[in-house]
């Protein structure tokens, strides 16, 4: 079982592109792209994100007002 971030996800329901969610979330955009896509190069078709910072989830975490568990999903890849 593989574990992916629903960065995406939350930042639409918002109502926010991804340049948006960067500037807001005061990420810089290698991050926020690499979040965003929860790859490892920040491209849609990039490797799976394999590792985050503590100070990243932390950050989106309270940027999203959320406990960090709910920045993953479970998936079956």
């Amino acid at each position: 079982m593989a574990v992916r971030l629903r960065v995406r996800e939350l930042a639409v329901a918002r109502g926010l592109n991804l340049s948006t969610f960067q500037r807001e979330a005061k990420l810089p955009m290698t991050t926020a792209r690499r979040v965003w896509f929860s790859t490892s190069t920040g491209s849609v078709d990039g490797e799976p994100l394999q590792q985050i910072s503590f100070d990243v989830l932390d950050v989106l975490a309270q940027f999203f007002q959320v406990p960090p568990g709910e920045l993953l999903e479970q998936t079956d890849a």
